[in-house]
């Protein structure tokens, strides 16, 4: 167990089978990177907890574990939704000017009009380029590109974008 504030890189989806094994949606790039990193933490009843999966498959279109001690679809089934995280020091090292999405989140965007178009919500991956999901008095949907995204300040907790206010 641990009280630390995991990055969630994942989820668990359906089960798959009848011997306990699950589906996995992976928040990582490419999506097997995933199956990288261990331990896992999942949070159940408010509390983070370590697993370790003890097999795993890529398949075509998904990721599927199997965790000890869930042996059949019904054990498994509780595990449906429940977030898939890991302890930031267990990520990798980034670049200058790189962001993991969980540094976006709750970060203050401002256009070049230094209006405050609102806060970071989400973002959502679109395949082209990831957009970030900000709420003020409207949602909007931003584009996380290098034309839109002018300047991001973590220490600040600001992202300055070219974007302006009325736009859809």
């Amino acid at each position: 167990m641990t009280s630390a504030s995991p990055v969630v890189i994942g989820r668990f989806g359906k089960t798959f089978g009848i011997l306990g094994w699950i589906k996995v949606i992976s928040f990582t790039t490419p999506k097997e990177n995933i199956l990288k990193f261990k331990p896992w933490l999942i949070q159940k009843n408010k509390v983070w907890e370590e697993v370790c999966f003890e097999d795993s498959k890529q398949r075509v279109s998904n990721i599927i574990v199997k965790l000890p001690s869930y042996n059949s679809p019904e054990d498994a089934a509780h595990l449906t939704n429940i977030n898939i995280g890991v302890l930031r020091e267990q990520l990798p090292k980034l670049q200058k000017q790189e962001y993991y999405w969980d540094d976006l989140i709750g970060l203050e965007v401002i256009n070049k009009e230094k209006i405050n178009l609102g806060a970071v919500r989400s973002l959502i991956a679109t395949g082209s380029n990831d957009v970030l999901v900000v709420m003020g008095e409207r949602k909007r949907l931003i584009p996380y590109t290098s034309n839109v995204i002018l300047d991001i300040d973590l220490v600040n907790k600001i992202i300055q974008v070219d974007w302006e206010q009325d736009f859809l």
